[in-house]
């Protein structure tokens, strides 16, 4: 049976690139705690893109931000994780809303799961 697919919402942007990068390795903590707490397969795209994509070329940029975005369409949930919600996560909310899929914050989700982390 294939796992279901969860989608990974956190910040990406920071004013250095070492937060940047700081960000991509929380992602994928992140990412590493939902697979365990709901067995899935999480996935954070901007875990990675960014080592793949130049954000600061507008059609690499664009790229990154449709392929996360189709990914996000396939994924059985969004799961916020973080203490900032960033513009570009709340776009990521929005889209989920608007294609049905639920959102729930990191903390709701150990909270409802009993805890496992």
């Amino acid at each position: 049976m294939k796992k279901k697919l969860v989608y990974i919402c956190s910040p990406l942007h920071a004013a250095s690139d070492e937060g940047i990068r700081r960000n991509m390795e929380k992602a994928k903590i992140y990412a590493e705690k939902v697979s365990k707490i709901l067995n899935c397969r999480a996935v954070a795209p901007h875990a990675v893109l960014p080592d793949i994509l130049d954000d600061n070329n507008p059609e690499e940029r664009k790229i990154g931000l449709r392929f996360g975005l189709d990914l996000l369409k396939l994924c059985s949930k969004v799961v916020v994780c973080g203490n900032t919600v960033s513009k570009g996560m709340r776009e990521e909310v929005r889209i989920a809303d608007n294609f049905g899929i639920p959102v729930v914050t990191l903390e709701e989700l150990i909270k409802n799961e009993g805890g496992k982390a």
